[in-house]
């Protein structure tokens, strides 16, 4: 709940959390507390604030009557350039050097505040599970008003940010940066965990001491992009652990500025490097929401509390909840030599091993056979599918799985007919001789209103004709070349286009499964997920060069709403050699399809997949919604999940090199409630009729209570050594896997 003490003091209460700040003498925002939950916030104020008795020389007092008010040493909710605070501010108006915006009041609403005009996702909840205070600062010099919008899950212990600034002046005025949240902690012990790497290699999980001076997290590719992710995670020497994430896919930046004063000032929101935003007179600008979330017992519960909170209050429509099917993607088996004649004999072998759903990618539409072409041509290809697209998905429903088809909606092909008629809608100039990038092809502009249009009836028809059961929305083009009349605009403005078509098609379709990608992880965040059920983690279809990816996804991010794709070997990407049953085992820790060729499966892989699927599905709520744990890297992976009881765990065991003579080894079940008796048996791992030769099939079964395994550990039976003929040895090798279950006996 929302408590305002005395007029001044204002306490966000969570269930296990508060967020403490008060309006100063002055009129300014002071943070002064975010943590654990505190009972008797009121009673211990002059304690908890800061007594500015004193200021560091030579900084600037903030006035005569305030000599010892020092604003660049102060923890505060909002600051602003030209009064002594030299820090990176909340917000620039352009010409305006010195702002003075000061308290002039707040107001509280049950539920969550929208607004209206700006097509931007916003956390939502019933107004029973949420509550919103918006604190009013006024400059009454400019006559500019400023609203921090602060809303409350508190059964979730997440907090949104978000600011808006409002123009009372009688003058239009420029707004040259706008960020969603300002947040000072007090201490010099702040680590960063984020999610940085390159394409094929997103999400991979770094950790770095934020030392004095500033450091920056951004993107500026109108995408949250590759380099850097939006989510991010500070701990500090007590194991606190805050983390926060943006819910916008494009241009963003994060600092993080720690002061030699025990200060560290974090600014998030959309990255100003190159925004800029006309503010008539009478008008609001609404900045991207922000979260935050907080425990006392670092990254792991902090990060269970915040995937809590994605899954109930920024995800949303009947998929957020709902298992994910086990998918078949034409993707890597066909490429773009996708026919109506192999799409029915693959969906009949896919129902008979137990798939859901089959997906047509890429090549289905336009005169699509190479890469140069039809992209903005969203009809069928009829010399590939004479019978038409309603017939063909037709077809497969009556084979009693789930269609899905790949959009790249927001890109045109050069040669493409929509590129001839409409010209005017294609990001680029007509002065340019050539592009710095791919001249195959464009964006278009989504800026316009006619475009999301066409984009939103195109969507429409097809998922109509076709009864569309999964979108994927893919995006696969970088900008270049971006020539408009309000360039500072553009990129926010793209992208609340983009959220118009989804939104729109989310509603209109509420039944249909969405997934978006950017290449991968190029939008792997909060906005995305706004709209999605899934996102891809990454294009990288090497199950073991993948497994940072997934852990740095797994950070932040629900398992239920992450995709991964098992493919052939040797790996497209990497050329390394996987066993089939080792690229599942690294897979089926978070929703994940198939896209392996089922008409050329030997019998070996065959009996594989059929019996991977049939586990997938016995445990599939437990592996997409269950609690992950990493609990080794390097070497030897161990993952595990359970459930909420503990009664049922899986662990992934996974070494990618053979060390010969290497010495016994133990495995140690962390989550196993100490109460129960297990069942613990390896998952049966198919052999290649090679092996089968050569290798008696493995046996590793136990029964053991949850102490033993839990303190003490299991000790696995010896991997295959120099008498590999022994039974119940383990058969590994570089880059192989086995899953464990372990199931609660029932005494």
């Amino acid at each position: 709940m929302v408590e305002i003490n005395d007029g001044r003091l204002i306490h966000l209460r969570g269930a296990a959390t508060s967020y403490v700040f008060r309006v100063t003498e002055t009129g300014h925002l002071e943070h002064v507390y975010y943590g654990k939950r505190l009972s008797h916030v009121a009673e211990s104020e002059k304690a908890m604030v800061e007594k500015n008795l004193t200021r560091a020389l030579p900084s600037i007092s903030f006035d005569n009557n305030h000599p010892t008010i020092d604003l660049n040493n102060m923890s505060l909710e909002a600051s602003f350039e030209g009064k002594g605070d030299f820090r990176e501010p909340l917000i620039r108006i352009r010409g305006k050097k010195t702002l003075d915006f000061r308290y002039a009041g707040e107001r509280t609403y049950p539920g969550i505040r929208r607004y209206k005009k700006a097509h931007l996702p916003v956390a939502v909840a019933e107004e029973t599970a949420a509550e919103t205070i918006e604190v009013i600062l006024e400059d009454k010099r400019e006559n500019i008003s400023i609203i921090l919008s602060y809303t409350l899950f508190k059964d979730w212990d997440t907090i949104s940010r978000k600011t808006i600034i409002r123009n009372d002046s009688d003058e239009d005025i420029e707004i040259s940066k706008c960020a969603s949240l300002q947040l000072d902690l007090y201490g010099s012990t702040w680590s960063l965990v984020s999610l940085n790497g390159a394409y094929l290699r997103e999400l991979r999980e770094q950790r770095k001491k934020l030392e004095e001076g500033k450091y920056t997290l951004s993107s500026s590719s109108m995408c949250t992009g590759f380099e850097n992710n939006s989510t991010y995670a500070l701990i500090n020497e007590n194991n606190e652990c805050i983390i926060s994430g943006l819910l916008y896919s494009s241009d963003f930046s994060t600092t993080f500025e720690q002061s030699p004063y025990s200060k560290l000032h974090i600014v998030n929101g959309i990255n100003d490097s190159s925004f800029s935003w006309t503010l008539k007179k009478g008008e609001e600008f609404e900045s991207p929401e922000a979260l935050l979330c907080y425990s006392e017992n670092g990254l792991v519960e902090a990060g269970r509390r915040f995937k809590s909170a994605i899954g109930k209050v920024v995800m949303r429509g009947l998929w957020k909840e709902r298992l994910r099917p086990v998918t078949l993607s034409t993707r890597d088996i066909m490429g773009l030599d996708v026919t109506e004649a192999k799409v029915e004999e693959l969906s009949k072998a896919a129902k008979a091993l137990g798939i859901e759903a089959i997906i047509i990618d890429d090549g289905w539409f336009g005169v699509r056979r190479e890469k140069a072409t039809s992209l903005g041509d969203w009809y069928v290809n009829s010399m590939k599918f004479p019978s038409g697209l309603k017939m063909v998905a037709d077809n497969i429903h009556r084979t009693g799985l789930l269609f899905g088809l790949y959009f790249d909606i927001e890109t045109v092909s050069r040669i493409s007919n929509l590129y001839k008629e409409k010209e005017s809608w294609i990001l680029k100039s007509g002065n340019t001789k050539s592009y710095s990038s791919n001249e195959d092809d464009f964006l278009l502009d989504f800026t316009k209103e006619d475009v999301q249009e066409w984009a939103i009836d195109t969507l429409s028809l097809i998922i109509e004709t076709t009864k569309l059961d999964y979108l994927r929305y893919e995006k696969t083009r970088l900008p270049s070349e971006i020539y408009v009349d309000v360039p500072g605009e553009f990129s926010l403005r793209y992208m609340m286009g983009i959220y118009n078509v989804l939104n729109t098609i989310s509603r209109k379709f509420p039944n249909m499964i969405i997934e978006t990608s950017f290449s991968g992880a190029g939008r792997f965040d909060l906005g995305m997920l706004s709209y999605s059920s899934l996102m891809r983690i990454t294009e990288n279809t090497d199950p073991i060069s993948r497994l940072g990816s997934i852990e740095g996804a797994r950070l932040f991010f629900p398992a239920s709403a992450s995709l991964v794709t098992l493919s052939s070997s040797p790996d497209a990407i990497t050329r390394k050699d996987t066993d089939i049953e080792t690229r599942f085992n690294a897979s089926s820790f978070t929703a994940f399809e198939y896209s392996i060729d089922l008409m050329h499966l030997s019998i070996h892989e065959h009996l594989a997949v059929k019996n991977q699927i049939e586990f997938y599905k016995q445990y599939r709520q437990l592996l997409q919604f269950g609690d992950v744990v990493t609990e080794e890297n390097g070497n030897r992976r161990i993952w595990s999940v359970s459930n909420p009881d503990g009664s049922i765990i899986i662990m992934l065991y996974l070494i990618k090199e053979l060390i010969p003579n290497e010495g016994k080894e133990r495995i140690f079940v962390r989550q196993a409630n100490e109460k129960f008796k297990y069942r613990i048996y390896s998952r049966t791992h198919i052999q290649s009729d090679d092996d089968e030769m050569r290798y008696p099939a493995e046996i590793e079964c136990y029964e053991a209570w949850g102490d033993a395994i839990k303190w003490a550990g299991i000790a696995l039976s010896e991997k295959t050594g120099g008498t590999p003929e022994q039974e119940d040895m383990r058969k590994l090798k570089d880059n192989s896997s086995r899953l464990y279950i372990f199931r609660k006996i029932d005494e």
